[in-house]
């Protein structure tokens, strides 16, 4: 029986960002350095590099080599290739609504986070790509609205996501740093519980949360 296979271009990000979602693929070669992150939510559906696996929700940095055994990944193309131009940051907040006008939440109200459109893919996963300014916190939440499973991805520059016992500074009691190709570990318990947590920017970044629909 025959497996559908294919490469469908995102442009939810463009023109700042070229990004492509990969199913069923055998076999994918990427010539630029590019950041490939596994969307796969099945525990035993590994990507692989080579013979070395990227874990389901984990990604990697690549260049000049093929993924291959793919069942979902998404692939950020020559990711870097901006970035020494003056003008980037400027371009992505000017295209980029404030994350506060999107939400309404009162925790955003204020902080210079910038977010582009959201798209689904694979059927259940959402994800959009946010612009965080330096040292900027997203604000301390445990509930998500609607109820969903997520993970952040790191795609530029540098942050780091927290934890904390109760809503408030003074509680903070982990913390796990962010780097192009990185997804933290789930924060998420079986049962959907969270801790309360935020991201936190260290430099420029842009980073891309992924929501999955339980």
């Amino acid at each position: 029986m025959a497996i559908n296979m294919s490469i469908t271009k995102l442009d939810f990000a463009a023109p700042f960002f070229k990004v492509e979602y990969l199913e069923n693929e055998e076999k994918y070669f990427n010539k630029g350095k590019s950041l490939v992150f596994n969307f796969s939510i099945a525990e035993d559906e590994y990507i692989f590099v080579k013979t070395i696996p990227i874990y389901p929700l984990k990604g990697t940095i690549v260049e000049n080599v093929a993924i291959t055994q793919v069942k979902h990944a998404l692939v950020v193309k020559n990711y870097d290739r901006d970035t020494d131009k003056p003008e980037f940051w400027a371009s992505i907040k000017a295209a980029w609504p404030t994350l506060f006008s999107i939400s309404g939440f009162e925790r955003h109200k204020g902080i210079p986070y910038y977010k582009s459109p959201q798209v689904t893919v694979g059927g259940n996963r959402r994800i959009n790509f946010c612009y965080a300014e330096p040292m900027s916190p997203s604000g301390r939440h445990q509930i998500h609205v609607p109820d969903f499973d997520e993970v952040h991805a790191q795609i530029l520059g540098f942050g780091k996501m927290q934890k904390f016992t109760e809503n408030d500074d003074a509680t903070f009691y982990q913390e796990v740093i962010m780097a192009p190709g990185i997804v933290h570990d789930k924060f998420y318990d079986k049962t959907g519980y969270y801790p309360w947590h935020q991201y936190h920017s260290i430099t420029d970044c842009i980073y891309m949360p992924i929501e999955i629909d339980r």
